[in-house]
């Protein structure tokens, strides 16, 4: 029984690592949306939908599944 309360102890450290892990894969994915963006504008292309950083804004807040969108619609043909 005392495993089981050392584990429920422990789960407020747990739960904060998570959402700092977490933080920073969005801070991550959204400064490479940021740089992929500032290519295309470079090469003179504009991204789908919205600018490039409102794309970055929306994988800072959204994480993973945004960047996922942005991706394929930059980086696969079927949206050209």
């Amino acid at each position: 029984m005392t495993i089981f309360y050392d584990f429920v102890e422990q789960l407020p450290s747990i739960q904060m690592m998570i959402y700092i892990m977490t933080a920073i894969l969005h801070i991550l994915f959204a400064g490479a949306v940021a740089k992929d963006a500032g290519e295309w504008n470079k090469r003179g292309l504009k991204t789908h939908l919205v600018s490039g950083s409102t794309w970055a804004f929306a994988v800072l807040i959204g994480g993973p599944l945004i960047a996922i969108g942005y991706w394929f619609m930059h980086h696969l043909k079927l949206y050209k």
